[in-house]
């Protein structure tokens, strides 16, 4: 479910200039992006990786793939860019 960020999520993507977050709970968008189909379609990729990988299993290469090819070449964010983009 694609939620739209408030309180501290909503905070928590203010400070760290991200527009939107995949939890294993929800989707959360910044309130001005609920709007981005590209932005929604990127997170909705994640929910789709966590369900693959289970939660523990993404959150782990998440944070592995982030170290070893850093944020903008992690494996996971590339798939989530290019299929967000049709």
């Amino acid at each position: 479910m694609v939620r739209s960020a408030t309180g501290l999520i909503g905070w928590i993507l203010r400070r760290t200039r991200f527009h939107g977050v995949t939890l294993p709970w929800g989707i959360y968008i910044l309130p001005e992006r609920m709007d981005d189909k590209a932005l929604v379609r990127h997170e909705l990729v994640h929910a789709e990786q966590i369900d693959r990988h289970g939660v523990v299993g993404f959150y782990t290469r998440y944070l592995w793939y982030t170290i070893r090819h850093g944020y903008w070449n992690n494996p996971l964010e590339v798939e989530a860019r290019e299929r967000s983009m049709g």
